[in-house]
């Protein structure tokens, strides 16, 4: 039998022989379980415990499996654990009404063992990917520490549990100095490994629960909770000390690309000349006066960098196609329900909206759009309502090229 990744699932049925078989099917699969018979014992279980999915049979006596997957999905932190209800009997209302409940799959009794695990493995994959594209949408893209809308939301809830406990909260700003050079000298390649190197530094220099935070292009922000202003200033000074002391190396591929780029430079002015690469910036000029996007080159899907969207998952080619999916069903529609947003001056969903598609646009590449999202996402920070408009034009017409994209490559998955 192959092995899956460690998942504990909890079974739940008040007959005794019910829960046995898939006690055994499910240990024979490689799944850790916990068994019980009672709705009632479900919720304390899942409350005391790390379950990863639950089968739940739909006809129990005291409360029933229904009203049992009502509670789960009425708790915040069991609502996204994966619910696959089962019964011995296919009434139709039934299955509808756990299905809009919340459930995830509906599986009838006497189930077959092989195809119950396949809907379990389809439960827990699609449980993983929605926490992976999460993630992403909280995290910076590049540089793996919070992103802005993440950092401020994370500090909010600690300033708002230091006003109750009485403690003091503390916050540090930095930014690289002259970075604007290491971009235009060394190409934007450089800049981004200089930035990955500096929040690594930040999160060996600051502690656990020290709140990180890539507010900026070249700024980065720590919440320290609980922390004197003395001890503050250390931190910052070890920080500085060691970025100081850091020193940047160029693999080959970034040698092999700089030289090529010094080669270009030589025969754009002329030939027969020498260049030391490092000493150029890759402007507009550079490419006969056409300004190009270098961000969005070699694009596999319209709109997206396929190598900034691949990086982000790690190269994991089969987790970003299912992550462009995920895409492309949850905002394929997003820009009639802007439009509508904007015609009904509805801010704050206008605000979730465009900020989500912020967000998500960064973490698949999709440069250009996150780019829009983000002059957006100003504009409506700011109440400038006139703006709407004209920034919603351009923005609806990538996020359809994207979405249009997605669908073509990917028609057999969306």
């Amino acid at each position: 039998m192959k092995k899956v990744k460690k998942y504990t699932i909890l079974a739940v049925d008040d007959a005794k022989d019910s829960l046995l078989l898939l006690e055994h099917d499910l240990q024979e699969a490689g799944y850790q379980v916990i068994t019980c018979e009672s709705g009632d014992e479900a919720l304390s279980i899942l409350q005391e415990n790390h379950i990863s999915l639950v089968l739940l049979d739909m006809h129990m006596p005291g409360i029933s499996g229904l009203v049992t997957l009502q509670a789960m999905k009425a708790q915040l932190d069991l609502a996204r654990i994966p619910v696959i209800m089962l019964s011995a009997s296919g009434d139709e209302e039934q299955i509808v009404a756990s299905l809009e409940f919340g459930a995830d799959d509906y599986v009838t009794k006497p189930y077959i063992p092989n195809v119950l695990l396949a809907r379990m493995r389809n439960s827990l994959r699609l449980m993983e990917k929605t926490r992976q594209l999460e993630s992403l949408a909280l995290t910076d893209f590049l540089t793996k520490v919070n992103n802005r809308g993440n950092f401020q939301s994370l500090v909010q809830k600690i300033i708002s549990q230091a006003k109750r406990d009485k403690y003091i909260v503390s916050m540090a700003m930095f930014d690289l100095d002259y970075f604007k050079q290491v971009n235009d000298n060394y190409g934007h390649e450089i800049g981004d490994k200089a930035l990955i190197s500096f929040a690594r530094i930040l999160k060996d220099t600051f502690r656990d629960y020290d709140i990180i935070g890539r507010v900026g292009g070249e700024e980065f922000a720590v919440c320290l909770p609980n922390t004197h202003i003395e001890e503050v200033y250390n931190a910052c000074e070890r920080c500085r000390k060691s970025l100081e002391a850091h020193v940047l190396y160029f693999d080959y591929e970034e040698l092999m690309r700089l030289a090529d780029h010094g080669l270009y430079k030589a025969k754009k002015n002329g030939r027969n000349q020498t260049v030391i690469e490092g000493s150029f910036g890759m402007d507009e000029a550079e490419f006969g006066g056409e300004k190009q996007d270098m961000r969005n080159m070699d694009e596999k899907y319209a709109g997206i960098n396929y190598h900034i969207g691949l990086n982000n998952v790690l190269g994991d080619e089969g987790l970003f196609e299912d992550i462009l999916v995920m895409f492309y069903q949850d905002h394929g529609d997003d820009h009639t329900h802007i439009q509508k947003a904007i015609e009904e001056h509805d801010q704050r969903k206008l605000k979730h909206l465009v900020h989500t598609i912020k967000g998500v646009s960064c973490s698949i590449g999709a440069m250009n759009l996150f780019d829009m999202c983000k002059a957006f996402d100003i504009a409506v920070n700011e109440d400038k309502t006139e703006q709407y408009q004209a920034l919603f034009a351009p923005l609806k017409d990538e996020l359809i090229k994207v979405t249009s994209g997605i669908k073509v490559h990917l028609s057999e998955k969306v």
